[in-house]
């Protein structure tokens, strides 16, 4: 009797091994494959600008002047790596035009696309390689806080086919080096913080001491590194800074003035990119905008409820968590009860975390959870992308909620229940990342700008020899180049800052308008006499023809 319980265990062990390396296995598949299907977005067009080293003002002036150019040439110059342009003038078009992004992610993607080709799977496929660095860091910092294998294993296998993860693990921008740099601060800020005796026995020996100056070397370095990864990165220094405050009970003892010490030395070491915020606040202010405090909660609730229920289940490209057949009462019914049931597993994983664990590991998790949903709210910056500590506690609470439940349940068909509940959650993700796989939209490429891209591009090269106007200065240059993916590489582009500027040649077989401004239309129809007509009007005119 006693034999074959050994040997079921053995057994069960080994079945549950299999089965968490053929998740690892299929969410590594599900970032690597179709890198190239989704459009590319204005957001990943722009990063190939910056790889390129030239900056929107010298595409404008060099290329808007209402002279044709085709897609080929356009992206030769403006999404390759030109010899005429380096890493510096890479990280001087950030520091001019877009001060808010951080520069480390643009230059190790422009060394990239050197070595590997700018091809959309190949600038992709950094961000894909470095979410695989997701794994051991998530592992890495849930045995810091539980000391549990069974934890770590737990939140690899929910991050591996989480749909958040695959979807920015496929986007070129710097969302994945976040959550990886996030991850590994978070494990090593736990590392210093842990008794010396943990580390050594020797608890007041040399080595102790040499090995806890270099475990906060490291964490000064990894704060470094995450905020030239992302300014956002400035809401996980500000978790850590409440989380070791209230930890030490507000005594200002030797672990706090440590840990001021070594966030000071990464906000020194970051200083000249704040320098550079601080001398083009006025260009991120006519950019993006400057975040505002908002006493109003209440409109960023729900999306703050979508981008948590879209954590672990996602299958509707434009964002709405679940999509069926059609839309109606019974489809608005079922998203209801799933997101609610999801909102249930959540709360009821952060109650479970705060009442069965100490207050060290409770208190970190709802740091990060708090601290990030708190300032962004407050700041009506509600959006998956700038989510990442937020979301990434949320997995790990809910790690460690299936873990202790299925692990401690006595009750066989209490732990059959939690089991199906993981079963459920597992088998969502894999669903919604198998669905968006084999979408060429989804939600996180900004439908504003490039939902009906692929149906306009189809309409241009059906012609035999098309020219594509378009007018306007930065705003357009993203939605362009974005356009530009989709089109023939023979295709004529003729681009203008000034409606007054722009003359039709001769010699194009049809005329196309591409966003055509009200300013454009007048000048065209009024001034010079052609003839426009909408051909492709989803709701407003993307696409209109041009005829004499």
């Amino acid at each position: 009797m006693n034999t074959n319980s050994i040997q079921n265990g053995r057994l069960h062990r080994i079945s549950l091994k299999f089965l968490i390396v053929v998740i690892l296995i299929t969410g590594i598949w599900f970032r690597f494959t179709n890198l190239d299907r989704k459009v590319y977005s204005f957001d990943e067009s722009i990063t190939s600008l910056r790889i390129s080293g030239y900056t929107w003002t010298e595409m404008v002036q060099q290329d808007f002047q209402s002279k044709t150019i085709s897609v080929a040439d356009l992206q030769r110059k403006y999404q390759q790596i030109n010899p005429e342009k380096t890493w510096w003038d890479t990280v001087k078009g950030l520091a001019t035009e877009e001060p808010q992004l951080s520069p480390l992610y643009f230059i190790l993607a422009r060394f990239w696309v050197q070595l590997f080709g700018p091809q959309v799977a190949t600038v992709r496929s950094l961000s894909a390689w470095i979410s695989l660095l997701v794994f051991p860091s998530v592992y890495w910092l849930c045995w810091e806080l539980f000391r549990s294998a069974s934890v770590g294993w737990m939140a690899v296998t929910i991050v591996a086919v989480s749909p958040f993860h695959v979807l920015y693990a496929q986007e070129a921008r710097p969302y994945m080096m976040f959550a990886v740099l996030a991850l590994l601060s978070n494990a090593i800020l736990l590392r210093a913080l842990a008794k010396p005796s943990k580390r050594i026995a020797l608890q007041n020996s040399p080595t102790t001491s040499k090995l806890s100056k270099a475990v906060w070397s490291i964490y000064a370095i990894a704060l470094t590194l995450g905020l030239y990864s992302s300014l956002l990165f400035f809401l996980v220094v500000f978790a850590h800074g409440i989380y070791v405050i209230i930890r030490e009970n507000w005594r200002f003892g030797k672990t706090l003035i440590t840990y001021l010490v070594a966030t000071v030395i990464a906000i020194i070491l970051f200083t000249p990119w704040i320098l550079v915020l601080l001398e083009n606040a006025p260009k991120i202010e006519a950019t993006v905008g400057l975040p505002r405090l908002s006493l109003s909660f209440i409109s960023s609730l729900k999306p703050l409820i979508i981008i948590t229920c879209r954590i672990f289940i996602d299958t509707h490209w434009a964002g709405g968590i679940i999509k069926f057949g059609s839309s109606g009462i019974a489809t608005d019914l079922i998203r209801l009860i799933v997101a609610a049931l999801l909102l249930l597993a959540i709360a009821h994983s952060i109650y479970s975390l705060c009442r069965s664990t100490p207050k060290r590991v409770w208190l970190f998790v709802l740091t990060a959870i708090k601290i990030t949903a708190i300032v962004l709210i407050a700041v009506r910056g509600v959006a998956d992308r700038y989510l990442v500590p937020y979301i990434l506690a949320i997995q790990i609470a809910v790690a460690y909620l299936f873990t202790a439940k299925i692990k401690v349940a006595t009750n066989p068909r209490q732990q059959k229940l939690w089991q199906l509940g993981l079963i459920a959650i597992i088998s969502s993700g894999i669903v919604s990342c198998a669905v968006s796989s084999q979408s060429q939209l989804w939600w996180n490429k900004y439908p504003s700008s490039t939902k009906y891209n692929p149906q306009v591009a189809a309409i241009v090269n059906q012609a035999q020899k098309p020219l594509v106007i378009s007018h306007g200065g930065n705003n357009i240059t993203g939605k362009i180049l974005s356009l530009s993916y989709l089109l023939k590489p023979q295709t004529q582009l003729l681009l203008a800052v000034k409606p007054e500027q722009v003359k039709i040649p001769d010699g194009f077989s049809d005329v196309f308008i591409y966003r055509a401004t009200e300013a454009l239309q007048f000048e065209l129809e009024k001034v010079q006499k052609y003839k426009i007509t909408p051909i492709y009007k989803p709701g407003d005119v993307w696409l209109w023809r041009l005829e004499k």
